[in-house]
């Protein structure tokens, strides 16, 4: 059997450690020149995280039409790993950006071949999760920050400060919404989403949330939907819903979220209780805010530490990450749309993060 590191520890221990930097870090090395790159297929990248200080995340990529797996297309293109503790990686035009926390950078690479385009180096912001609007790239960091990013010159365009500790950013009826989670300040976590408006990069509202908000994003009504992770005791995790017209918390869900992802009208969410061991994905109808689906999973597949999730928009394909300890590879579990598993393969250390290509 398995051993699972209660969560409290966990988070804590990953929270603090991530205030410092290795002072370690890998010299940044010269782009070979003139490597040929094969673009990659149809499929899927994983971003794995790996263990924080040891440098070793990466990013693997699936192909549906052959079913195999390239376990760093990152290190194959470029002759250098990503760096340490990747948090978060999404497409944009034909640019992928990957976030990586520990090693204070954001990877610019091209979608097709997975080579850099560019390295923004970041010293003492700890970045941490990415979102796009109009052309720009927008960055929640640690020290407060939130850079927005230029894609087409690839250059930091301006800096607005949110709250404490930003772990959490997404776009919604043209404002940008940012969860301060206070997560190094225990036990005194933040409590607030900062509100922007887009056009300006502006703060114009901080909202009042359960504290430790982090997991945020909306749906294509204008809704934002947030994980607070609370205080790990008295205070539970809870999943809220803001209007984005009025700028407030309009709905507490009554069941508790760890990760979710929506797409179109469905938004799957699961929570992993690390007392207990047991998971569960439900499935909601942000068009009704009900609960359609109490589990998701309905082939008997279980996962031992649920990590990632994501959906396949071309097909409706439910993805699902399994980090087990945190310290060996993880698998990914690719589930149709009626919670039958269709296929799974091995990714990285802790595997959290996928974009489809």
């Amino acid at each position: 059997m398995k051993r699972i590191v209660p969560q409290t520890i966990i988070l804590l221990l990953s929270l603090v450690a991530a205030c410092f930097v290795s002072c370690e870090k890998p010299e940044p090395q010269e782009e070979p020149q003139n490597t040929p790159v094969t673009p990659v297929a149809h499929g899927v990248y994983v971003l794995s995280e790996g263990i924080m200080n040891y440098n070793n995340s990466s990013l693997s990529f699936y192909d549906f039409s052959t079913g195999t797996v390239s376990p760093d297309v990152f290190l194959a293109a470029n002759n250098r790993g990503l760096g340490d503790t990747g948090n978060d990686l999404k497409a944009y035009g034909t640019k992928l950006y990957c976030v990586v926390n520990v090693s204070e950078t954001v990877e610019i690479m091209d979608l097709h071949t997975a080579k850099s385009l560019k390295q923004i180096s970041l010293p003492g912001k700890q970045p941490r999760r990415i979102t796009f609007d109009g052309g720009y790239a927008y960055v929640c960091c640690f020290n407060g920050d939130v850079l927005k990013i230029d894609t087409a010159t690839m250059e930091v365009a301006a800096t607005a400060q949110a709250g404490s500790n930003p772990d959490g950013i997404c776009v919604a009826n043209g404002k940008l919404y940012v969860a301060n989670s206070g997560g190094l300040n225990y036990p005194n976590y933040g409590n607030t989403v900062s509100v922007f408006d887009i056009a300006t990069f502006f703060l114009v509202k901080e909202i009042t949330v359960v504290i430790n908000p982090t997991r945020i994003a909306s749906d294509s009504q204008g809704d934002v939907y947030l994980v607070s992770n609370g205080n790990y005791g008295s205070v539970p995790m809870t999943f809220q819903r803001i209007d984005s017209q009025t700028d407030e918390v309009v709905q507490t869900f009554d069941f508790a979220v760890t990760n979710f992802a929506i797409s179109g009208s469905l938004c799957y969410l699961y929570n992993y209780d690390y007392s207990t061991q047991q998971s569960s994905i439900k499935v909601l109808d942000v068009t009704t805010e009900q609960i359609v689906k109490e589990q998701f999973i309905t082939d008997g597949t279980v996962l031992t530490t649920p990590y990632g999730i994501a959906v396949d928009p071309s097909n409706g394909d439910v993805y699902l990450t399994d980090a087990y300890q945190y310290t060996t590879n993880g698998d990914v579990f690719c589930f149709s749309a009626d919670g039958r598993l269709r296929f799974q393969f091995e990714a990285g250390v802790s595997p959290s993060c996928l974009v489809f290509k």
